[in-house]
């Protein structure tokens, strides 16, 4: 056996025994991301929110008014759980979180032609809470229009009005790849591969931190050579769960829930497996540097716990500051989740290998700055 595979054995060896024999740190790579992928899922298997809860203030009550709030309260989105008599108590309602929006319904609006001007029915939302406020105003807009399109043709056939000949360009809008708008694609997508990335960080800051005594790792090294096969040997065990169990998430939005990958699924598992490796090494080094694990778990926290928030999946950097676009750039995730969504949709494989090309010096530059810094002096406790 060469003493590279003698490195790599001895340590992954070393490392197994240590988790048949702690149970806790076997429990971060077991039990704590199957309650991850479990919890997420469950939350967003309904895919599109359902029954919202709304407010209306109908201030006409007239026939009009009545058919919009049947409309709107037949509608799967939303559903009227509060019918306030003024705005003020309505606006009471939506601060205190109990209604995600609010339709008001003015005098005047069922007067029709016989007003110079209608007032406008105005659809109030909770933009604090961006997504789930937009998908209530999405609900009543749609319910309300339906409802204005049919009184107003009811309204022309009544009174003999003659068809419009001439009609003008219809504008129509077609949703690419996720047709449904389901959040369970759209999140699942995003936040699986960022929880799996985070508690990469966090198993590796764990695995090496341990290692220490003092701040030496002078008995590590004495048991594995200390060399780049005994650091590989080492990280292995948590690549290779969290590997497994992003195959898992993989296989249950893929293959049971069936969303499809138009892309090659193949090639977004082992971009996958090498972001996990590249941060395992990143989170190394960081214990190897300032051998502290105090500090490598707060920074692992911050460029790992920060991955999801810069990747530009949750929100548009194209206007942010240089900051943001360059911290979004620095990140490994970021590189990752552009592979995995152009493989969701289908993109060639050529546009995936600058990607793994990134992706890869996150796991080779971090691995050679910790072959230097092992091959230090270690300090004199």
């Amino acid at each position: 056996m060469t003493p590279a595979h003698f490195g790599f054995g001895k340590a992954l060896r070393r490392e197994i025994g240590h988790l048949q024999r702690d149970r806790w740190d076997l429990a971060m790579l077991t039990l704590f991301p199957g309650l991850a992928i479990l919890i997420v899922a469950a939350m967003l298997i309904a895919g599109v929110p359902r029954a919202l809860p709304i407010a209306v203030v109908d201030e006409e009550n007239g026939t009009l008014s009545r058919a919009i709030v049947r409309g709107v309260d037949a509608s799967p989105a939303v559903s009227i759980t509060e019918r306030p008599e003024t705005m003020v108590e309505a606006e009471r309602l939506a601060r205190a979180g109990q209604v995600w929006a609010i339709l008001r319904i003015p005098r005047g609006v069922g007067d029709g032609p016989e007003r110079a001007t209608t007032p406008a029915i105005q659809i109030f939302y909770n933009a604090s809470f961006l997504t789930i406020g937009g998908s209530a105003e999405s609900g009543i807009r749609s319910a309300v229009d339906a409802v204005l399109i049919e009184r107003g043709l009811d309204a022309a056939r009544a009174r003999g009005l003659p068809a419009i000949r001439i009609r003008p360009p219809v504008v129509q809008a077609t949703v690419l790849f996720n047709p449904q708008a389901s959040f369970e694609w759209y999140l699942q997508a995003l936040i699986q591969p960022a929880v799996l990335h985070l508690l990469t960080g966090c198993v590796a800051v764990m695995a090496m931190g341990r290692e220490l005594q003092g701040r030496s790792l002078a008995g590590w090294k004495a048991a594995t050579g200390g060399g780049l096969a005994a650091l590989a040997g080492k990280l292995a065990p948590y690549v290779a769960a969290i590997s497994i169990w992003g195959m898992v998430w993989m296989i249950w939005l893929v293959g049971i829930r069936g969303w499809t990958m138009n892309g090659s699924l193949l090639l977004t598992l082992a971009a996958q497996s090498l972001l996990f490796a590249g941060t395992s090494a990143i989170s190394a080094l960081l214990v190897i540097a300032v051998r502290k694990p105090s500090f490598a778990f707060s920074a692992t926290a911050l460029y790992a716990g920060s991955a999801l928030a810069y990747s530009g999946g949750t929100l548009p950097l194209n206007g942010g500051s240089g900051f943001a676009r360059g911290w979004s750039e620095a990140l490994p995730f970021t590189h990752y989740l552009r592979l995995q969504m152009d493989q969701f949709l289908g993109a060639p494989v050529s546009v995936a290998l600058p990607q793994l090309a990134v992706l890869s010096l996150y796991l080779v530059v971090p691995l050679g700055l910790c072959l230097l810094l092992l091959r230090r002096a270690e300090p004199v406790e």
